[in-house]
């Protein structure tokens, strides 16, 4: 999970952020993730970072899902208008990108339904 995202999209003023993660925070994320502080190692990373971004900018909606990208469907994806991947798994890139290129909807006529798009920005 991209910690410096979160940060930037909650002071950015985006108001609804999920964030997927299956990690937990380890010791030796501590000086390299600020999110997480010290009590914070055991829990998962999605749930710790949350809860941070909430009581630091508390009109900013985040919730959290400790979850491998792979675990929810088209459906859970669909309800997106943009989707800023921090993923550093090669497999969880290409299978993201593979679902998202395979959600495009085209009409009778073969012409792409522009509705259907859901950029990913890929940091």
């Amino acid at each position: 999970m991209g910690c410096e995202i979160l940060k930037d999209l909650a002071l950015s003023g985006f108001k609804n952020i999920e964030v997927v993660d299956m990690d937990t925070i380890d010791v030796s994320n501590l000086n390299r993730q600020f999110l997480f502080r010290q009590h914070d190692v055991g829990k998962s990373k999605a749930d710790a970072a949350a809860a941070f971004i909430k009581q630091r900018v508390p009109k900013c909606n985040v919730i959290a899902h400790c979850a491998k990208i792979q675990d929810f469907d088209e459906e859970f994806y669909a309800k997106f208008k943009l989707i800023i991947s921090g993923l550093d798994n090669i497999e969880a890139r290409r299978w993201l990108n593979s679902l998202i290129v395979s959600m495009v909807k085209y009409d009778s006529d073969g012409e792409m339904d522009p509705e259907s798009l859901i950029p990913i920005i890929g940091m």
